[in-house]
């Protein structure tokens, strides 16, 4: 049954916005009403009149079957519906008989049976690509918004850094000094250690700020994502063990696409990092991977069974230094979005109190994307 309607949907129906579901549904719809309507003409169930005024409902058959489900469809329902047709209006071409000026009316008639299957196709056709076209624009116009940001926290990340790193510097010397001075008491010692451990994460949060103001371009080279994300799956093998969480990678035949691996493995790094602080308990993460031949981008769905993110959260997510958590920097899933749109993909998410879902879309044919901020 899966094998018929992969090749329906590749060979039969053609592209539509409308689901594999609704496309047979009509499809069958029209067929039914058609034969139906077939059947009671031959069987003379209607007057003359009566049948010529069926035939023209056969257009809105035909109008319809072309509509939801493509040029084929319509072309095999106005060839069933050109049958009755000839019956009623061309009889003496089935009965081998006398054809006269009237039965020659059969002609045109079929004709515009074919000529509304031609005509919808190629309105519906137009359609898809306007809708297909706006739908990109929305992305483009999201990408350019998106940058924007980027561009503006960058800025304020490099000043930060600037005016802040090297005074800190200077007060950690003193600060060692000081701790090695009072190595031998115990609560001197506390302190200190204490006070060291701060600025370390500090000066981790500034070096942070310092690499997304100059963030490396990518450096593309052919992989395949699949092996990517096992790769990351076995760099987080430890953490996961020790969270109790499971990782599960359910990935259908990828094809290659040119992607800087290293930022690739950061990508699913942080995605994978962010799902097991929403499982503090142990759970599962599914990552599903897929390719969408019609759009030529490869979908990677990240899911977990955490405790989900707030609405009023969930809208400000990528946004850089928005975090809830008590020691995050807010940049992890900002520098996510950063890489994936250096690379010409998008990033969205989903959640529920059943767990969250992250999208990453990547395009096979990417190219080249100016930098996400400019040069210092």
């Amino acid at each position: 049954m899966n094998n018929l309607t992969d090749f329906l949907m590749k060979h039969f129906f053609a592209e539509r916005s409308f689901s594999p579901l609704v496309k047979i549904s009509v499809f069958l719809a029209t067929l039914i009403f058609s034969f139906i309507f077939i059947y009671l003409i031959f069987l003379n169930h209607f007057s003359t009149a009566e049948a010529r005024l069926i035939l023209y409902i056969f257009y809105l058959i035909i109008f319809y079957g072309t509509f939801f489900c493509g040029f084929w469809p319509g072309f095999l329902l106005a060839t069933i519906c050109s049958i009755p047709a000839i019956k009623v209006i061309g009889a003496n071409f089935l009965q081998h008989g006398f054809i006269t000026a009237s039965d020659m009316e059969i002609l045109p008639f079929v004709a515009f049976y074919y000529l509304v299957a031609i005509a919808v196709d190629w309105f519906r056709v137009i359609i898809e690509r306007l809708k297909s076209q706006l739908e990109e624009n929305k992305r483009l116009n999201e990408q350019t918004r998106q940058m924007e940001k980027l561009v503006l926290a960058g800025e304020i990340a490099a000043g930060i850094a600037h005016e802040i790193r090297n005074p800190l510097t200077v007060v950690q010397g003193y600060i060692q000094l000081q701790a090695a001075k009072h190595k031998h008491e115990q609560n001197e010692s506390a302190t200190y250690a204490l006070i060291l451990s701060e600025l370390k994460r500090a000066n981790q949060i500034i070096s942070e700020f310092l690499n997304f103001s100059r963030p490396h371009q990518p450096s593309k080279k052919p992989i395949q994502l699949t092996e990517i994300i096992k790769t990351t799956i076995s760099l987080m093998s430890a953490e996961s063990q020790v969270r109790n969480i499971e990782i599960l990678l359910q990935s259908k035949e990828l094809p290659f696409i040119n992607a800087d691996p290293g930022q690739m493995i950061q990508v699913f790094m942080n995605l994978f990092t962010n799902a097991m602080q929403a499982m503090p308990d142990g759970g599962k993460i599914t990552v599903e991977t897929g390719y969408s031949t019609e759009e030529d981008q490869i979908i990677i769905h990240i899911h977990d069974t955490g405790h989900g993110i707030p609405q009023e959260s969930l809208e400000r997510i990528f946004t850089p230094f928005f975090t809830t958590k008590d020691h995050g920097t807010g940049l992890g899933l900002w520098m996510t979005q950063a890489i994936i749109l250096a690379h010409g993909g998008l990033i969205d998410v989903t959640s529920s109190q059943q767990g969250t879902t992250f999208t990453v879309v990547l395009p096979v044919e990417q190219q080249d994307i100016l930098p996400i901020f400019p040069p210092n």
